[in-house]
């Protein structure tokens, strides 16, 4: 049997930046964490509980972030990972609204725009390509993730299961990509439309049971956060804990390959802590 050691403080942190991967984790309005602010702007904002939260009654109106990942132009494997919840009605994809949005393009390369309603997802990639429509439970998060291979392969998941793959219609990041995060208020059942955001995570995706998630060569406390995270499952639409299915957001945490992140992944993290790879 494996003795497993709880040698790390068990302390909750984020660095809006770090190694290949940029993270927003709600702590502080997102244009104080490198996200440019677009949109009319009005909105009721504020952090609370971990979240970021819009609460917009002005018809029309939009609040959004965005940021370029030119820099990131070429990556092999790249990620997108979000994790939001909104009351915007689901009716509104019946009239081609788009009320809540996360927008991963440019002018060149690959374009992949998921639309979020209380009910029920979109996924839109060119006009030439059947619409993608997931449905959810409404009143909770969900965690929504994109994989990109190059040119080669796309994967979009919602709560870890596997919705839509295939091969992009060009490369993405490329070197005019940004991604772009917002809600815009339309008018529906509900006068005032509420957007909770938990996190927005990009970068480079990070290698299977490395423990490393920020890709930066060594096994540190920024990573412990995500491991953590992937251990405990303490927020709904988390995928990871033992004997649950770790999903395509901690597979970097599961050492053995088991499907799971659990103790034996914990005592295989300690061993790397610290060392580079």
């Amino acid at each position: 049997m494996r003795r497993v050691v709880f040698a790390l403080p068990i302390v909750l942190f984020c660095l809006a930046a770090h190694g290949q991967v940029e993270t927003y984790e709600a702590r502080l309005f997102p244009e104080h964490a490198g996200w440019e602010r677009v949109g009319s702007g009005r909105a009721d904002r504020k952090v609370k509980d971990g979240f970021f939260l819009q609460a917009i009654e002005i018809e029309g109106a939009l609040d959004g972030y965005g940021k370029s990942v030119s820099d990131l132009a070429g990556t092999a494997a790249f990620f997108i990972e979000w994790r939001a919840e909104t009351d915007a009605s689901s009716s509104i994809l019946n009239v081609s609204g788009v009320p809540v949005a996360l927008v991963a393009g440019g002018s060149t390369g690959g374009f992949y725009h998921t639309t979020m309603t209380d009910s029920r997802v979109q996924l839109f990639r060119d006009t030439s390509t059947p619409l993608v429509f997931v449905d959810v439970a409404s009143d909770v998060p969900h965690t929504y993730r994109l994989e990109l291979v190059g040119d080669q392969s796309y994967s979009w998941y919602v709560d870890g299961r596997l919705e839509d793959s295939g091969s992009p219609h060009g490369t993405y990041p490329a070197e005019d990509s940004r991604i772009t995060w917002s809600s815009r208020h339309y008018p529906a059942e509900r006068p005032v439309q509420t957007t909770a955001w938990d996190y927005v995570r990009l970068g480079i995706i990070p290698v299977n049971g490395s423990g490393d998630y920020d890709s930066d060569g060594a096994v540190t406390l920024d990573d412990f956060y995500f491991f953590h995270e992937c251990l405990t499952n303490v927020r709904p639409g988390i995928n990871g804990g033992p004997e649950s299915d770790a999903g395509p957001g901690c597979r970097f945490a599961d050492f053995d390959a088991d499907a799971d992140t659990d103790l034996a992944d914990f005592a295989d993290f300690q061993n790397a802590f610290g060392v580079p790879e």
